[in-house]
């Protein structure tokens, strides 16, 4: 079932057409656990979250609308702190009640009848063997230092639950019309790829260091690169870090910094190209913190303008969710800064001043429209006035006491939000 209504706001008119994402029994991720509980929970397996990416595929000869859409890593929960198994001290844990699933691509069919997942397509390394969303090893590049628990919350190395060197932790997708691959970006790294859609096998990946910026690196474990779009007027790819940088010489920063680093890529070159602010503003957030934007998704408009999910938790404690119009032009390429220029935008010092970001103005309170999940990441523009947006429902399953439960009510369904305007999107700028 779904329902449309329209809303003003702003002076921008939209009309939101909300579906709940249904799924065939046999795309449920099996449960390997042996809690009678958790089975009794979950009597299918959990729910297929195909809402961390979104990318446009086309409109089918019946009309029907279809979309690329993209898991994470898989089901997984907040585990206790536990020893570190590659040296002394104590690591943060996840739980993997799954850990066998592999992170896809689905397609997502959007008609009369409501929207559904039609297909599912595991993803490869290039080699042809399965990834995995389970943790990179200790000291790989990407590695989160998180240890990978199965359920009764024990790290063994002999077990399911194990480090993986094919681990990707998967969350935005966009689709190449020009090299017919899709691009995304993965969380862990933070890393770049490029997948044959035919058969999910990884094309060409690029890392801190190797394609996309060194300072990359200094992301926040699972804060990593999560926006990302293809601007196919300029072939140029944009993406951003979800929340600031974590330097481990100053914890200030990825508290306070007043931007998080946004990139352009050259596909074609396969090299970062510059490198972009997009401003924070402390009084949005709880306690007066940036460390709590945790940023969806973007699209490009063309012309240098997107449009970004701006989100995370908000002055008043809640989570928020916007909509922002953001415009690249004239902003300071900050790809020869390092960390020093977040420690400086945290004292609103001179180097920080001197710097341009990018201009960003708010297009629409989702909220205020009645979206209600905690996390909007799925992002893509479906034609000139249309913008389908979902959210990731984490599998349906969260840990709790380091038990796996249900997600909370307004969570647990995977959403499809159809956004059409009033006006096509060149014309909100002339609103500005």
């Amino acid at each position: 079932m779904h329902q449309a209504d329209h809303h003003q706001q702003g002076g921008v008119g939209v009309t939101v057409t909300r579906h709940v994402i249904h799924a065939d029994p046999a795309f449920y991720v099996p449960y390997e656990g042996s809690d009678p509980s958790v089975s009794a929970l979950f009597p299918q397996g959990f729910f297929p979250s195909f809402g961390s990416g979104l990318a446009f595929k086309g409109v089918a000869a019946d009309g029907a609308l279809e979309l690329f859409c993209l898991t994470d890593r898989g089901p997984n929960g907040e585990g206790p702190m536990v020893a570190a198994p590659s040296g002394p001290g104590l690591s943060e844990s996840k739980i993997f009640p799954a850990p066998s699933f592999t992170p896809s691509i689905g397609i997502l069919r959007v008609d009369q009848a409501g929207a559904r997942i039609t297909s599912v397509t595991p993803m490869q390394m290039p080699d042809g063997a399965p990834v995995s969303g389970l943790p990179l090893p200790p000291g790989a590049a990407g590695s989160t230092g998180e240890v990978p628990l199965d359920e009764s919350l024990r790290y063994d190395p002999a077990g399911k639950a194990n480090f993986h060197a094919g681990g990707i932790d998967s969350e935005a997708l966009a689709w190449d019309a020009r090299r017919q691959c899709l691009w995304l970006t993965d969380e862990y790294g933070p890393f770049l790829a490029s997948i044959d859609p035919a058969t999910g096998r990884m094309l060409a990946r690029y890392g801190p260091g190797q394609g996309l910026p060194a300072v990359l690196a200094l992301r926040r474990p699972n804060r990593g690169m999560e926006g990302m779009t293809l601007d196919p007027a300029s072939d140029s790819i944009h993406a951003f870090l979800q929340s600031p940088l974590s330097d481990p010489n100053d914890k200030n920063v990825e508290r306070h910094a007043r931007f998080l680093r946004w990139i352009e890529f050259d596909p074609q070159a396969g090299a970062t190209v510059a490198m972009h602010a997009y401003p924070l503003t402390p009084a949005d957030y709880a306690d007066g913190r940036t460390g709590n934007a945790k940023l969806g998704d973007l699209v490009a408009l063309g012309n240098g303008r997107f449009i970004v999910i701006e989100q995370g938790e908000g002055a008043d404690g809640r989570m928020f969710n916007k909509l922002m119009l953001v415009d690249i032009a004239d902003a300071s390429d900050i790809a020869a800064y390092g960390p020093e220029l977040e420690q400086d935008s945290v004292k609103d010092g001179a180097q920080w001043a001197a710097i341009r970001p990018l201009r960003k103005r708010q297009l629409l309170d989702l909220n205020a429209l009645g979206w209600v999940a905690e996390k909007a990441e799925g992002l893509t523009l479906v034609d000139d006035c249309t913008l389908a947006m979902s959210n990731d429902n984490d599998f349906g399953m969260a840990a709790r006491a380091s038990r796996v439960v249900p997600v909370a009510e307004a969570d647990r369904p995977l959403t499809l939000w159809l956004l059409r305007f009033d006006q096509p999107f060149s014309a909100l700028w002339m609103n500005q």
